[in-house]
């Protein structure tokens, strides 16, 4: 059976070396191996990259031998070539490293949410000081809308590979219709999750400071390690950057998992 492969965007700082150990630690329990990226904008500095790419694998300490690492230089830009190179090795998943709301205007500029949106893989967000790689719960937090059911089947894929348990999050509503709904999608991502042999709990939280910091809240009562939702590239994204950007940055550190309702139904898990 061919390995899956998890992408690894490397800027050569502490954060891209987190984003490589939580890759290596996941692709042990996801039988992938750790494909590592770095994009130059000249071809000069390509034979220094190399070399501190070869570095940085003999530097890995404990690497289970199942997985491999690898490494690949493009020449282009952030905005294209990480979503192509995911694109070109079927990668079931891009992990990338951040400082935080400071991090992610440092690395990408005004255009952060534009790179994770470049690409219909899988992303997954990991701070400079994060929870913890522990996937035995799994917060999935999903509103009214039909898109944010989409989130079900990647989930339920990285969660029977990692035996976790999914916390299916819904915000407390006081319109009638909008509760109604949340309900009723809470219901259905719960049948799909219950069909496939998953444990899950469902719950209903109190809106205190915004459905994005009430999210994290609860990740960290229930010592969750995970946040995984789904975001529809074209009507959603007003509202995906505000959203997104407060879940990715948030200041606990909770890794985030974002996932293109359009192409949810892929072959990533």
């Amino acid at each position: 059976m061919e390995r899956r492969s998890i992408l690894v965007p490397h800027d050569f700082t502490p954060v891209g070396d987190n984003a490589l150990k939580y890759a290596i630690k996941l692709g042990q329990k996801i039988q992938a191996n750790v494909d590592l990226l770095h994009v130059v904008k000249d071809e000069k500095e390509r034979a220094k990259v190399s070399a501190q790419f070869d570095k940085i694998i003999a530097d890995i300490k404990d690497k289970p031998a199942e997985v491999a690492v690898n490494y690949h230089i493009k020449s282009g830009t952030i905005f294209t070539d990480i979503a192509s190179k995911a694109a070109e090795l079927k990668s079931s998943l891009i992990i990338m490293g951040t400082h935080g709301a400071t991090g992610m205007q440092k690395l990408f500029g005004s255009f952060a949410i534009k790179v994770i949106t470049s690409t219909h893989v899988p992303f997954l967000v990991v701070q400079q000081k994060f929870t913890g790689d522990d996937l035995s719960k799994i917060v999935v937090p999903i509103d009214e809308s039909q898109e944010s059911l989409q989130i079900e089947q990647v989930t339920s894929g990285l969660a029977a590979m990692t035996k976790s348990e999914i916390h299916i999050l819904t915000e407390k509503k006081i319109d009638s219709n909008l509760k109604l709904k949340c309900a009723v999608h809470s219901g259905l991502i719960s049948k799909q999750f219950k069909e496939k042999g998953l444990s899950y709990v469902p719950a209903v939280i109190p809106k205190v400071k915004g459905y994005a910091t009430d999210i994290v809240t609860y990740a960290v009562k229930e010592k969750a390690n995970l946040i995984a939702f789904a975001y529809h590239s074209d009507s959603l994204l007003p509202q995906f950057d505000t959203f997104a950007q407060n879940l990715i940055t948030n200041k606990e550190g909770v890794p985030v998992l974002i996932v293109n309702s359009k192409e949810a139904g892929n072959y990533f898990f």
